[in-house]
């Protein structure tokens, strides 16, 4: 009896076990299950985020293209290639960009200086001068010019090469020989002065040798020509009044001038082309030279 009741018990604790047993393996696998599920959801969710990120990234490159750079091939379908750039494209680069400031700087430079060029000018001027004609000379004998005067202004426009015109009051005085009997040392022979005074418009076209920056200060070289007409005569021993002059004449002008800053120092030599006497070899020859002020 008692051994039928411990074989009773074994037998009811083996099939308590393996059921105990029989539950856990399910509930594993039921884990198990479970785990596996999640995890491929979890893929399925990381490779859905790849996609977008690839679409959106895609979207992107379609509606805000990359810069244009000048150095990326192109192909014939007009879509880009992905290139690799080395050092020696971002030297090139920088060569060029470094160039293109350099030229850039250089424009400034040169607009500004021409922005603070001073390209007109006014001024005044005043100096001494000496008159001869042609025609003093006689017998082998030279008869030479007295000192005059002469007060103007100018107007001058213009960078290095430039343009001036102006207006000056002059005044000449030069010696006159009338023959009496051809010796100068008759009673009959005259020589004596004659003053005169004259307007002249003088015209130039002048170039800058050397130049300050702003073109305040230089060396100046000019040519030109001047109207002349004459004022008035003092009376005198050839008894010649303006009726005896011609009424205009024209010279031809040689200018050489010289700018510090406001102060101006010009040589002007006059050379005339026509007789001022009606009768008579008479071109005048005219040495200035002037002192004057700019603003």
């Amino acid at each position: 009896m008692k051994t039928l009741t411990k074989t009773v018990l074994l037998a009811a604790s083996v099939c308590s076990t393996s059921i105990a047993f029989a539950q856990q393996n399910s509930y594993d696998d039921r884990n198990n299950d479970r785990s596996y599920r999640r995890d491929e959801r979890r893929d399925d969710r990381r490779m859905d985020e790849r996609l977008n990120e690839r679409r959106e990234y895609n979207r992107r490159e379609e509606e805000e293209p990359r810069y244009n750079n000048r150095y990326e091939e192109r192909r014939g379908d007009s879509r880009r290639d992905d290139r690799t750039y080395d050092e020696r494209d971002l030297s090139k680069a920088y060569d060029e960009g470094f160039e293109d400031g350099q030229r850039n700087q250089i424009v400034s430079e040169r607009q500004e200086r021409h922005e603070n060029y001073k390209h007109f000018t006014f001024g005044v001027y005043g100096g001494a001068n000496s008159t001869r004609f042609e025609g003093e000379t006689t017998n082998g004998q030279g008869l030479t010019g007295r000192l005059g005067y002469q007060l103007g202004f100018l107007v001058r426009a213009g960078g290095r090469v430039y343009g001036q015109i102006g207006a000056e009051y002059l005044t000449s005085s030069s010696q006159f020989y009338k023959a009496g009997d051809g010796q100068a040392a008759n009673a009959g022979d005259i020589i004596g002065n004659i003053d005169q005074r004259y307007l002249h418009i003088p015209a130039y076209i002048g170039v800058k040798l050397a130049q300050s920056d702003r073109g305040v200060s230089g060396i100046r070289l000019a040519v030109g020509a001047e109207y002349a007409t004459p004022l008035s005569t003092d009376k005198n021993d050839f008894n010649l009044g303006n009726a005896d002059f011609q009424a205009a004449t024209v010279n031809g002008l040689a200018n050489l001038g010289f700018d510090a800053g406001p102060i101006t120092l010009d040589f002007v030599y006059h050379y005339g082309f026509a007789d001022v006497i009606t009768s008579g070899n008479s071109k005048r020859r005219i040495l200035g030279v002037n002192l004057g002020f700019k603003f």
